[in-house]
This record gives structure tokens, C-alpha cells and sequence, in this order.
């Protein structure tokens, strides 16, 4: 099968796009989300005003949605792993590690999440874009719950693998925040191995 090749103007749209979200990482990392003007990331790229909301026509908002999706593929890599634990416990040490993971990445990711929390309480397009990022995570625990059930491990055949996925997912988005905030002093592996296990023996008979 012939692969598309790219034309010239192609080439120089993606590399324009790339600049301009280059340039947008800086500003609004220097300016914050409420400061950050298109002007602003139209001088920092070298780039015309019109440029900008010709490759992202949401103005900020579709370029921080960008980032975002960017900066929240490596935690995605962590939730995709495959989920091959045969006993309890070497679930709970899956589960453990997965989010010991998730909060060093949290660590790491500090300040963009700090400006992501922000957005949200002045776009709400951007907090959508949470939901369905949030979303993604929870489906992707809830298969792992139904592999659990389907082996016949669990506690309860009836339980709810959505509501069950929530119980792992939303405890560790909240210490995400209190991270990104500075809002805990507490060891991240410490509270990787509480909501683990509390979440581990509440699932597994």
C-alpha cells in the first residue's frame, strides 16, 4: 500500500502548528491561563494573529486542549498497561505501582496541571475536556474490573465495574490535585498504597 506523502504546503501548516504550540507552552507557563492572550502566543512564535486562529479556531482554549492531550498521554501510558495479575496479590501490586506512577507523573507534571486546575474555572471547555479525559480512565479501569469478574475473583459478580473503576480513579485524581497544588505533604507512595489497597480488597473475594 503507496503511503500519502505530504505536499509543501502541508509541511509548512505542521511545522507553523508546532511553533505556535511550542511558543504557547512558554506564555502560558509564564503568563498563566487567565493572561495568556493570542497576541501573545502570536509574538512568542513569530507568527501573524490570524495564523494562530487559522490552526485553532477555539482560540487558547483549543491550544491549551492540545497541551493537555499532550501532557496526559504519558498518564495514559501508565492506565493502558496490560492488567495480567493472576492472584490478589500480585493485583495489588499492579494496582500499587500503576498509581505510584500516576503521582510521580503528577510530580513531574506539577505546573501544567496547576494551569489546567485554573482553566477550569474559567473555560468550560476545557473542564468538558477533563470529563472525557476522565472518562477514558474510568473505562479503562472498568475492563480491568470486568476481567476480574470474568475470572471469578471478585468479591461481588454483581458489582458495578464503572462505579468500582470510580473507586480507584477518583481517590487518586484528588491527591493529582492536592500534588499539582502543593496542597499535601504526604509521601505519594504512602498514598499509592493506601488507595490501593483499600481498593484491591474491596474488589477481590
Amino acid at each position: 500500500m503507496a503511503v500519502e506523502k505530504k505536499n509543501g504546503y502541508e509541511i509548512r501548516a505542521e511545522r507553523t502548528r508546532k511553533k505556535i504550540l511550542g511558543a504557547s507552552r512558554e506564555v502560558f507557563l509564564e503568563k498563566s491561563y487567565r493572561d495568556t492572550t493570542i497576541t501573545l502566543i502570536a509574538e512568542k512564535a513569530g507568527v501573524g494573529y490570524g495564523t494562530v486562529y487559522s490552526h485553532f479556531k477555539n482560540g487558547k482554549d483549543e491550544v491549551l486542549m492540545n497541551i493537555m492531550e499532550d501532557i496526559m498521554e504519558d498518564f495514559y501510558q501508565v492506565a493502558s498497561g496490560e492488567y495480567t495479575p493472576n492472584t490478589k496479590e500480585e493485583a495489588l501490586q499492579f494496582t500499587t505501582k500503576n498509581i505510584t506512577d500516576f503521582l510521580e507523573l503528577a510530580i513531574t507534571h506539577k505546573e501544567w496541571l496547576a494551569l489546567f486546575y485554573e482553566a477550569f474555572g474559567h473555560s468550560e471547555i476545557i473542564l468538558n475536556r477533563w470529563e472525557e479525559i476522565t472518562e477514558r480512565f474510568i473505562e479503562r479501569i472498568s475492563k480491568n474490573v470486568e476481567l476480574v469478574k470474568a475470572r471469578g475473583d471478585s468479591r461481588n459478580p454483581n458489582y458495578d465495574s464503572r462505579i468500582v473503576a470510580g473507586s480507584l480513579y477518583y481517590p487518586g485524581e484528588k491527591f493529582l490535585w492536592k500534588i499539582a497544588l502543593g496542597k499535601t505533604t504526604q509521601d505519594h507512595k504512602e498514598i499509592a498504597r493506601n488507595i490501593a489497597e483499600i481498593y484491591n480488597y474491596g474488589l477481590y473475594k
